[in-house]
C-alpha cells in the first residue's frame, strides 16, 4: 500500500485554530511547537500526529523559526500550493485570502448532497488545466493530496479505510460539513463530523489519493 505524506499546505490540517480548542495545548495560537501542531491533531481529529508534524515541519523551515503564532501561517511566502480548490495561485497575487468562488465551483461539481471520488476528480482536472504557471509533477502529487485528505477528513463513515480500501471510490463527504470546513476553517460538528473511530495513518491517504488519480485519467479519456 502505497503510503503519502502529508505536504505542507495552508490547506491541510495545520489551518485551524480549532485543533488546539479541542486539545490540551496552547488555546490562544501563540508559540506553538512543531509537536503541539502533531499532538493537537491526535486530540482532536484521531488523526496520527504526523499529519500535523510532517507539514508543520516543513512551514517552520520556511519561516526560520522553532515556535510560531497561528497567525503567522498566512505569511508563509507560497504557503498555499498552485491550484488549491480553496485559494487563487501565487500569480493572481493573493494565495492567502479564501476564495469562495472555487469553493463554490467545487461544491457544484457534484449534481448530489455529497462530495465524490468522481466529483473531486473533475474539480482537479479543472484546476490542473487553468493552473498558472502548469503544475509540475511534484505540485500535482501536493495538489490531489489535498483532495485525498480533504475527502477522507470529512467522509460520512468512520471505519478505518484500511479494512475497506478496494471501496475507496464509494467513499463520500457530505457537502454541509465540507463547506464548513473550508470555508469556516473549523471542525463541523455541528454538521455531523466526529474524530474517527480507529486512528487514521499517513498510509490511508493512498488508496483515496490513487482513486482519485484514476477517476482523473478516465475523465480525460472521455471527454
Amino acid at each position: 500500500m502505497e503510503e503519502l505524506e502529508p505536504r505542507a499546505s495552508r490547506s491541510d490540517l495545520l489551518k485551524v485554530p480549532d485543533i488546539f480548542s479541542h486539545s490540551p495545548y496552547p488555546h490562544d495560537g501563540r508559540n506553538i511547537t512543531i509537536q503541539d501542531f502533531g499532538n493537537a491533531i491526535f486530540e482532536s481529529t484521531n488523526w496520527d500526529a504526523n499529519f500535523g508534524i510532517f507539514p508543520a515541519t516543513a512551514a517552520f523551515k520556511n519561516l526560520g523559526v522553532t515556535k510560531i503564532n497561528l497567525a503567522d501561517l498566512n505569511s508563509i511566502p507560497g504557503g498555499e500550493h498552485p491550484a488549491s480548490v480553496t485559494r487563487k495561485d501565487a500569480s493572481s497575487g493573493d494565495s492567502n485570502t479564501i476564495d469562495t468562488a472555487r469553493i463554490t465551483q467545487l461544491l457544484s461539481d457534484s449534481k448530489t448532497n455529497f462530495l465524490t471520488i468522481d466529483s473531486v476528480a473533475k474539480t482537479r482536472n479543472r484546476l490542473d488545466k487553468s493552473s498558472n504557471p502548469p503544475l509540475t509533477a511534484s505540485q500535482l502529487g501536493v495538489a490531489q493530496g489535498e483532495a485525498a485528505l480533504m475527502l477522507l477528513l470529512m467522509r460520512d463513515t468512520y471505519v478505518s479505510l484500511p479494512t475497506n480500501e478496494k471501496n475507496a471510490t464509494t467513499l463520500r463527504a457530505p457537502k454541509d460539513r465540507t463547506r464548513v470546513w473550508l470555508l469556516e476553517e473549523k471542525f463541523p460538528t455541528a454538521q455531523g463530523w466526529k474524530p474517527a473511530e480507529v486512528v487514521v495513518q499517513p498510509a490511508d491517504l493512498g488508496p483515496v489519493n490513487n482513486a482519485i488519480v484514476d477517476s482523473q485519467a478516465a475523465q480525460r479519456a472521455s471527454s
